[in-house]
């Protein structure tokens, strides 16, 4: 089995996918690593930190509603 990805690696990709959008924007990302965890990783380009946040608690706001 190949190395795992760790936390830094998927942040530098995130980080590398939003420059290549050529806009301003933010990604939470998470995935399954071996051995049943998960890692959460965020990246921001150009993105003020308070709209960062309020797009974070939309989206938190969401996902609890879908997920009742």
């Amino acid at each position: 089995m190949a190395d795992p990805i760790n936390n830094n690696e998927i942040e530098q990709k995130c980080e590398a996918f939003l420059k290549s959008l050529g806009v301003p924007g933010f990604i939470v990302f998470g995935w399954k690593k071996p051995d049943e965890e998960f890692g959460v990783v965020s990246s921001y380009h150009e993105m003020p930190k308070n709209v960062a946040v309020k797009a974070m608690s939309w989206a938190l706001h969401d996902f609890v509603n879908r997920a009742l």
